[in-house]
């Protein structure tokens, strides 16, 4: 594995052939797949994922001139999505912090709140019917009781009608 070290100034110091490498160089040693490891002169820091990402496609274009990215369509989606994920908690991490200054909810306290609301309507709903049925079979009972009133009404009538007409002896 050949080691490249990069210097403050931009410049690539190959240390196995103990020369300066160009970035045209760089694409071509990387096209021909020779292993290489980049790394701050100064720190020793690897940064060689984050120097073959930042070269132009027509530095990576192979000897035939054809212009093939380095990396697969795949790992680059990989890594936009990992970044993307990772701003996004960034940022809701910010809002959280900011709406908790300002005393308003954040999402997770918004959700759980909707989520309250419509356990809630679900009651409501619950204590409707439940009323409307209660209310329904009161009203049946009450109109099953005037019945039997009107009947024994209509009955004790009768029998005082009936005594009334019956002539005394």
């Amino acid at each position: 594995m050949r080691t490249l070290k990069k210097y403050a100034n931009g410049r690539f110091y190959d240390t196995d052939n103990k020369q300066y490498v160009t970035k045209d160089e760089l694409a071509r040693l990387i096209n021909a797949k020779e292993k290489i490891k980049i790394i701050l002169a100064k720190t020793g820091k690897d940064i060689t994922k984050s120097v073959v990402a930042s070269l132009p496609v027509s530095k990576k274009a192979d000897v035939k001139g054809e212009n093939r990215p380095l990396m697969n369509i795949a790992s680059i989606k990989t890594r936009v999505d990992g970044h993307r994920k990772w701003i996004t908690k960034q940022i809701d991490k910010n809002m959280d912090a900011i709406l908790e200054m300002m005393n308003f909810p954040n999402k997770q306290q918004v959700a759980k709140l909707n989520a309250d609301v419509r356990k809630l309507a679900k009651k409501v709903e619950d204590l409707q019917k439940r009323h409307a049925q209660s209310h329904k079979r009161m009203k049946q009972e009450h109109k099953k009781e005037l019945e039997s009133l009107a009947r024994q009404y209509d009955k004790r009538m009768r029998k005082a009608n009936s005594a009334s007409a019956v002539p005394n002896a």
